[in-house]
């Protein structure tokens, strides 16, 4: 068997997989029969990796084996190996990692392990049903702890929670239900698709098939949201208390006759010069302890010039309160890595805290936490998404604002000279703003400037027409987050096709090795886009003497309201060739049913992107001595 007929496509499949848990007993355990098909399928079961918290969880049990097609049998005899991920002061994030033997297209393998914790933890489990390849069949089963009332641990604001029942929040195919009983919660499930592998998802955990239990407390999702809330709000006020050192602070970083803008701007940017520890690296408490540091208010980060990134948000909003305005913190999810579900009661879903000042009456949405983010802008991850907001009244649900393709432009200029023989030079401006230079910059605090240039190089690379190099020379505006950033790079090689007397060569030079962005012409899945944003291109190529344009592309316009257009505009004039481009897109959201419309609209701009110019080199006269020459 090297292919199934009821996944054709898919690189291995799930013949069978199980996870049983038993909370009184204090162990998960889990088996899976996997058959390989493929190479991919190979690459992608070779090794083993469990996730678990490592600070009162352990990984126990392993056993394994791989079945060849010949019916030979390889028992796992290796050492699973522990690795650490994260590990912070309250918790642990670790991987059992280990390797199946001599895996082979065709075999089949299977490994079972359990997780095991503490007497006085208990442990609900997550099934999610959707795996990475086809599953044929999967059970499911949980046995609830039979203690009818008991403390599950301290909710992440410190407060212990006692749990007074189970809930449970699931997202299943078609007829498909958890059966419950007296022996706990069953679920089957048959013929279950791969997880969806499409360009530009949204993050697929919140709709794939799933099934969370949890043990709470609370009995309504207003209930949750605003006690959470009201613990959260308060920590978040604890520790951005408008003390007498903030004042102080505010009173030296603003002048007395600044408005509120004024004032916004200026503690804006003290802030961003302070070291953002999750762009570099966390200090540990001992480092911290021997350097006399600690951390409990906003006075503490302000003192040592450093903190994460939810303290130097703090800090914003400490600093604006004491300066006079009104200033609110959110908490909000990722949207490059869930979307909000109010009725699962886990307050975890909530990832970064922003701020929100009121600036001239009108609130404004600042992203502190993020290193070099635009005044009065938001991480894309940060746009359009929902959290939990301080009010003057307490807390509520919110949304953050989105943006706007002006908020992040990218302006590309090239200045080339083309040479008889089809070999170009010049140079290539680049200014960058919003999301387009947020990247960079942030990227540069996680490497270095020699890093960055190569690997922005190797971006540009890929757009530009085969046989043309590009090399970074220098950024301007690295660490400058008000300006535009700027990067000028350095242009060689071969532009186009010389045969004869005559150049072929693409006429748009920025998105000549840009294929497709759509490809197929199916789609299950909406669009997300991650921000809206328009890229302005002027390229001007001095052509040799006696070389002259012999044929160029028509004015290009593809409308594509109201969600964005394209024009693309082309000059020929004595020895010069040039053309302009503009490509806009104001939404980064699409549904399924959009997404015909969406794809025709890119599948246009590519096919206008690929034209070509044809470049035709004059007669050379012929020579006088040539010509007597002939005439013998």
């Amino acid at each position: 068997m090297t292919s199934d007929s009821a996944a054709p496509d898919a690189p291995a499949v799930y013949l069978f997989r199980e996870e049983t848990v038993a909370d009184d007993l204090h162990m998960h355990s889990m088996y899976a029969r996997i058959k390989i098909l493929t190479e991919k399928g190979k690459e992608m079961f070779s090794d083993i990796e469990i996730p678990y918290e490592g600070t009162n969880f352990s990984i126990t049990d392993i056993s394994g084996r791989t079945i060849h097609a010949d019916g030979t049998v390889v028992p796992f005899t290796g050492k699973p190996m522990d690795k650490l991920v994260v590990k912070t002061a309250q918790f642990k994030a670790m991987e059992k990692v280990f390797s199946m033997p001599d895996v082979q297209v065709g075999s089949i393998i299977e490994y079972r392990w359990k997780l095991r914790y503490d007497d006085n933890y208990y442990s609900s489990p997550r099934w999610y049903i959707q795996q990475p390849v086809f599953v044929h069949k999967a059970h499911y089963h949980f046995q609830p702890t039979k203690t009818s009332r008991m403390l599950v641990s301290k909710d992440e604001h410190g407060h212990e929670q006692v749990a007074a029942g189970l809930s449970y929040t699931y997202s299943l195919p078609a007829g498909v239900n958890v059966r419950s009983g007296v022996d706990g919660y069953d679920l089957t499930v048959e013929n279950v698709s791969g997880l969806p592998d499409e360009d530009y998802m949204p993050p697929f955990g919140s709709f794939s098939y799933r099934v969370i239990f949890y043990y709470s407390p609370w009995r309504t999702s207003d209930e949750f949201w605003k006690t959470e809330g009201k613990y959260w709000s308060k920590e978040v006020d604890r520790f951005s208390n408008s003390s007498s050192k903030m004042h102080v602070v505010a009173q030296q970083l603003t002048a007395p006759g600044d408005n509120d803008r004024q004032k916004v701007e200026k503690i804006y940017a003290a802030v961003m010069k302070l070291e953002n520890t999750s762009f570099t690296r966390t200090h540990s408490s001992a480092e911290n302890k021997a350097e006399g540091l600690k951390v409990k208010s906003a006075d503490d980060i302000w003192d040592q010039k450093r903190g994460s990134d939810d303290e130097i948000a703090r800090l914003f909003i400490a600093l604006c309160r004491a300066a006079g305005l009104k200033a609110y913190a959110m908490i909000v999810v990722n949207r490059d890595r869930d979307i909000l579900q109010q009725g699962y009661f886990d307050w975890n879903q909530l990832n970064d805290e922003l701020a929100i000042v009121s600036v001239g009456g009108k609130e404004l949405f600042f992203d502190p936490g993020q290193r070099y983010c635009e005044f009065g802008k938001l991480h894309w991850k940060h746009t359009m998404v929902s959290g939990v907001r301080q009010t003057d009244n307490g807390t509520q649900i919110a949304a953050t604002p989105g943006l706007t393709y002006q908020d992040t432009r990218t302006d590309r200029f090239a200045q080339l000279t083309l040479d008889p023989t089809g070999q170009v030079s010049g140079i290539i401006r680049i200014t960058m703003t919003g999301t387009e230079a947020l990247h960079w910059r942030q990227a540069a605090l996680r490497s270095d400037e020699a890093e960055v240039k190569k690997d922005f190089e190797d971006e540009l690379q890929k757009t530009v027409p085969p046989g043309v190099e590009v090399k970074t020379n220098h950024f301007v505006g690295l660490e400058d987050y008000v300006n535009v950033l700027f990067v000028q790079v350095d242009v060689s090689g071969s532009l186009g096709t010389v045969t004869g007397k005559r150049v072929f060569f693409p006429a748009v030079f920025f998105e000549a090795g840009v294929g497709p962005r759509f490809a197929s012409g199916k789609r299950e899945n909406p669009v997300d886009l991650h921000h809206p944003y328009s890229v302005h291109d002027q390229f001007n190529l001095t052509l040799p003497p006696g070389m002259t344009v012999e044929s160029l592309p028509s004015e290009a316009t593809v409308p594509f309201s109201p969600h964005g257009d394209y024009v693309a505009k082309y000059v020929a004039k004595d020895n010069l060739y040039a053309y302009g481009r503009l490509l806009r897109l104001a939404s980064p959201f699409y549904k399924t049913d959009e997404y015909p419309q969406l794809r025709s609209f890119y599948e246009k701009t590519n096919t206008d992107d690929h034209v070509q110019v044809v470049l035709k080199m004059a007669a050379a006269e012929a020579s006088p001595k040539a010509t007597a020459g002939n005439s013998r």
